[in-house]
């Protein structure tokens, strides 16, 4: 398909151009949406259920470590004082932060980036 226009010879090259690339991009979005939509060639991303990280399972009483609180706080260093009770797929951890506040935080795997192991 072309669109005539008459505007002189330069005009009109520079209008069958702009369709036939307009065309080309068409076809590579449809035959981008052919290999998502049909499996072939497209890898599937699989969504999974959020696990606890590897280090979770050593958390015992004693041992330092830090929870993304906020952005206004950001990260802070505690102590876990009780020994962690694991509920299902989650750990409650009783934390003396430094600052001298105790808090029992329940350590989820869809929030494992907000704890890491203390330094």
């Amino acid at each position: 398909q072309s669109i005539l226009k008459d505007r002189g010879d330069d005009d009109l090259i520079e209008e069958e151009k702009g369709v036939k690339e307009s065309e080309e991009t068409k076809t590579q979005e449809e035959e981008e949406d052919s290999v998502v939509s049909d499996g072939g060639d497209a890898k599937d991303l699989k969504v999974g259920t959020p696990s606890l990280p590897p280090w979770a399972s050593s958390l015992k009483k004693g041992l330092r470590v830090e929870y993304y609180w906020n952005d206004l706080e950001g990260w802070c260093g505690g102590v876990i004082t009780n020994d962690p009770v694991r509920i299902v797929n989650e750990i409650i951890l009783e934390i003396t932060f430094d600052d001298g506040e105790v808090h029992r935080i329940p350590f989820l795997p869809e929030e494992k980036v907000r704890w890491r192991p203390g330094s």
